[in-house]
């Protein structure tokens, strides 16, 4: 699932999503990205029949007072771009979350991409944004009620 949704990135989206040249995943990434346990490290994908078309992912970067805070990081194959999918699976994420006491969600992104710094804002609508150099640290905060609903 991990390589079929990288091999549907182009070299654009792949620099986009890793910040850098990523011509092939490696199986240090893939390890990464595959150790996934349901608490500190949550991931959704998508499909569209069989095919992975996307994946949200929350990895967990601290606990205060029993409020997770995480890193949250999205990636959908090319040919489905702005179609919904990657909204859909960073709500689904997110929600699961929120579920384990998550209420900080943030992400690094290259200042060119647009696309996820809207994507984050419609998922979180008020969101704090943080300039260093060519990235952005997006960072949302959630009530209680908020994850409630």
């Amino acid at each position: 699932m991990l390589q079929a949704v990288f091999d549907g990135l182009s070299p654009l989206s792949r620099h986009r999503r890793f910040h850098g040249p990523m011509p092939v995943l490696t199986r240090l990434a893939k390890q990464r990205l595959a150790a996934v346990d349901g608490r500190e490290h949550l991931a959704f994908a998508a499909f569209a029949g069989t095919r992975a078309i996307g994946i949200a992912r929350l990895v967990a970067t601290g606990d205060q007072a029993g409020e997770l805070a995480g890193e949250l990081a999205v990636e959908v194959v090319d040919a489905w771009h702005r179609r919904g999918v990657g909204t859909r699976l960073a709500r689904a994420v997110v929600a699961r979350g929120c579920l384990l006491g998550y209420r900080e969600f943030a992400a690094d992104v290259l200042a060119e991409n647009r696309a996820v710094q809207a994507l984050f804002r419609k998922v979180f609508g008020d969101v704090a944004v943080a300039v260093d150099g060519w990235e952005l640290r997006l960072t949302a905060r959630l009530a209680d009620r908020t994850c409630a609903a």
